[in-house]
């Protein structure tokens, strides 16, 4: 395991896609692997191959960059909330709010400003293996760190971007982080700490997904020390990127 987070700081950098032309690469990414490859937003809607929604403008958009190549391998944004606005919602209760079960999970009792979104995470068909990634919008394991015929395979680009949003998470002192997946995936996930939380039953959402959500305490709480280590890593990435002048 130390030996991923040391080849993923090696091969890998979260950007914070902070200009134009940056959120514009997150958003070509998004239509290549959710418009033309899986199907599952029309493509005729984004003329300009540019695949985005009305929460993107409440949102912060993070760009995985390959070090070697400075290609894009993926990217993931952070759905805000905001009390001074109280009637935004996030993309999760829009589209499956229905499938928040309150006794697990009370989404109608959280306070705007209290919560937040994790979503649209995709990874780059160039960095995913071609078994089993038919229908994913990424996978967890097998991915590639060289874009070469002779890539090696890398594990953990999904976990990478992730840590992303989960440093924007912290950074921003939101109680809650939400997220719709596939139980499996959630499962996965709590073997490198990240213990995303029941909030409803699956539905059938672009596939078997449910709700789950996360708090800070538990993210930091539970993370791996390798992976604690990523995510400080991350966390520096980012920071440093804010402060830039």
């Amino acid at each position: 395991m130390h030996e991923i987070v040391s080849t993923f700081k090696k091969y890998f950098s979260v950007r914070l896609a902070d200009t134009e032309a940056l959120r514009r690469e997150a958003f070509r990414i998004r239509y290549e692997v959710y418009c033309e490859e899986l199907g599952f937003e029309d493509k005729e809607a984004f003329p300009d191959g540019l695949e985005r929604d009305e929460f993107d403008v409440f949102s912060d958009h993070l760009l995985l960059e390959h070090n070697i190549s400075k290609e894009f391998a993926g990217t993931v944004r952070f759905v805000h909330t905001s009390a001074s606005n109280p009637k935004q919602i996030l993309p999760l209760e829009k589209y499956c709010g229905f499938a928040f079960d309150p006794g697990l999970f009370d989404l109608n009792a959280q306070q705007r400003g209290s919560i937040a979104e994790v979503s649209r995470l995709a990874v780059s068909s160039h960095f995913r293996r071609r078994s089993g990634e038919l229908g994913k919008p990424f996978v967890l394991e097998g991915m590639r760190t060289d874009v070469s015929d002779h890539a090696r395979n890398f594990p953990y680009i999904a976990v990478g971007l992730y840590l992303g949003a989960a440093a924007l998470f912290v950074q921003q002192n939101y109680h809650f982080a939400l997220v719709m997946m596939e139980p499996r995936l959630a499962r996965a996930l709590t073997r490198v700490g990240i213990r995303f939380q029941k909030a409803g039953e699956p539905i059938d959402y672009h596939g078997v997904r449910a709700p789950f959500y996360i708090s800070t305490e538990i993210l930091l709480s539970h993370l791996i020390p390798p992976i604690r280590e990523m995510l400080d890593s991350i966390n520096m990435q980012l920071e440093r990127q804010k402060t830039k002048p």
